[in-house]
């Protein structure tokens, strides 16, 4: 009698090809990891509803600014006495809302993303603040312009903050400017919604 080894073939799947590229490399990722795909008609509607958003807080923004603008400084407040004085954004926490007679570019975002749920306020004031950084950019073609629904690190947003405070507060600048670039960001959250 002989003694051998028998070899039986296994049924196993065949380890999948990925495609080239850095996508294909983490779609097989994601494969061995068992990670959920996400559903690419969920990933739109969010950043559809994201972009309406960030529209909703430019223009309660476009009010605030068409309403009393103010330079060199976010805010500005009527007092008892009638008299216009003006408050820093930290001022106006101990203020009410309700007493803003004017405001910056940056004070009007601020100031209109207290609407929004204080749990999502940044997201919405972001993206708002994205969108106008890149549309004046765009006008100006001072710098590279990555899409406003990219993820902005918070030291970057906050550097888009003072070049937004900073062009609203030029000596020559007027409300209309800022109205005319509050008006080209909102056309931009609707184009980027339905491209």
């Amino acid at each position: 009698m002989s003694v051998g080894i028998v070899d039986r073939p296994v049924a196993t799947e065949a380890p999948e090809e990925a495609p080239g590229g850095l996508r294909g490399r983490f779609a097989a990722l994601r494969r061995r990891l068992r990670m959920p795909v996400p559903d690419p008609t969920e990933v739109e509607r969010e950043r559809v509803r994201r972009l309406a958003e960030a529209r909703a807080v430019l223009e309660r923004a476009r009010e605030v600014v068409a309403h009393g603008w103010v330079q060199d400084a976010f805010y500005v407040v009527r007092d008892p006495q009638g008299r216009l004085r003006p408050v820093s954004p930290f001022g106006l926490l101990v203020l009410d809302r309700t007493d803003v007679a004017g405001a910056c570019l940056v004070g009007a975002v601020a100031h209109a993303s207290a609407e929004v749920d204080r749990r999502q306020r940044r997201g919405p004031a972001a993206l708002a603040v994205d969108t106008l950084w890149d549309t004046l950019g765009e006008q100006g073609g001072r710098w590279h312009l990555p899409t406003a629904a990219e993820a902005t690190h918070p030291a970057a947003r906050a550097a888009r903050v003072r070049d937004l405070a900073r062009w609203n507060d030029e000596p020559q600048r007027t409300r209309q400017d800022v109205l005319d670039l509050i008006d080209r960001s909102v056309s931009r959250t609707i184009f980027e919604s339905v491209r």
